[in-house]
């Protein structure tokens, strides 16, 4: 039986299923009631006026669909944790004044009406993990002059499934970061809990259509 990403309710939320979709996103049919805000289990970076790592959300019309957009402010009173799906009720209000460089909303949290928490098994990673397809995809829509030198491994440590963001571009000394499953970050490669040699059963499952490295592995 193909393994999928499995979502359990761990509050409120009376059903839920995954489901893919034409962006490669978690998708969630049930809305509980109140919900006006949705908030996706993992985080991807994202560009401003800077670099930053951005919570996916939904809301309005997208609420229940594949569409996940990235998410620039902040929502105050809210803790994210990473590997859970969020229905949340908030309060938005609009800034007179807002920073240059800021949202002209402002959110506040009201409740977390259900915390969908994500446990993660598959057969094939590309296919079947949204946190991984998500970021081929950005990848993909958005290439650059050194996405030539960049690529995606998955690796075994003590038999659990790892995945790299690899670079091995010679002229920039990049920090290889380390992903578990559901996509958090568990580490960098070469700190004290991430060595090369505790890698296992390396292998490329995703590089550009101009790539221009040979790895050694």
């Amino acid at each position: 039986m193909k393994k999928r990403i499995l979502l359990f309710a761990t509050l409120l939320v009376a059903f839920t299923s995954c489901s893919e979709n034409d962006d490669n996103t978690v998708l969630i049919k049930e809305i509980p009631l109140g919900t006006n805000l949705r908030v996706n289990y993992f985080t991807s970076i994202c560009e401003g006026l800077f670099t930053q790592e951005c919570l996916l959300v939904q809301e309005g019309d997208r609420l229940g669909s594949g569409d996940w957009n990235f998410f620039y402010s902040e929502i105050n009173g809210f803790e994210f944790e990473p590997g859970f799906v969020y229905n949340l009720e908030v309060n938005r209000t609009t800034i007179d004044n807002p920073p240059a460089d800021g949202s002209s909303l402002r959110y506040e949290l009201v409740r977390v009406i259900s915390k969908v928490a994500v446990t993660c098994s598959f057969d094939n990673a590309v296919e079947d993990l949204d946190w991984l397809r998500f970021e081929i995809n950005q990848r993909e829509l958005n290439p650059t002059e050194d996405m030539k030198y960049c690529y995606i491994a998955q690796a075994e440590i003590q038999d659990e499934p790892v995945f790299l963001y690899w670079d091995c571009n010679p002229l920039v000394n990049k920090v290889i970061l380390v992903y578990d499953c559901i996509g958090s970050i568990i580490g960098y490669l070469g700190n004290d809990n991430i060595k090369f040699e505790d890698l296992e059963n390396m292998k490329i499952i995703w590089q550009p259509d101009n790539f221009v490295c040979q790895p050694n592995f």
